[in-house]
């Protein structure tokens, strides 16, 4: 009779204490914690070349080597200014370098982006033909 009585009052505890555990209020919800990310940087603006070919230059100045040309209508952005001198990167030949600002137009708002060309993918070799079957 005694371990009856035992398991009786286990189970009339663990009642007595599921009831109390629903009773009980938990405390108001943490407040929620807002991270704030910052908006994107614009990108840098669109200028096109307005002449018919243009040096590009490792610096600011005529004395700078030479290491590309822009041609009429290319678009580049611009990166930097200088003393009449933009440094520029050129979407189209993946290069980066000064021009003189003289020979650049801003691109207007309504003009349509000129999309770079997608270079040919290399021709796949072909495929050996399998040597014939020996003979035994």
């Amino acid at each position: 009779m005694t371990l009856r009585r035992t398991l009786t009052g286990l189970a009339l505890g663990v009642m007595a204490l599921v009831l109390f555990m629903g009773c009980v209020e938990s405390g108001p919800p943490p407040p929620l914690v807002v991270v704030e990310t910052p908006p994107p940087e614009p990108p840098p603006p669109l200028y096109f070349v307005n002449t018919s070919s243009l040096a590009l230059r490792e610096g600011p100045t005529t004395a700078a080597p030479q290491i590309g040309t822009l041609q009429f209508n290319d678009e580049v952005e611009l990166l930097d200014t200088s003393s009449g001198w933009a440094r520029v990167y050129d979407l189209r030949r993946n290069m980066e370098g000064w021009a003189s600002m003289r020979y650049l137009q801003a691109v207007p708002a309504d003009r349509p982006r000129s999309v770079p060309k997608r270079r040919a993918p290399a021709p796949k070799a072909p495929a050996k033909p399998a040597a014939p079957p020996k003979a035994m």
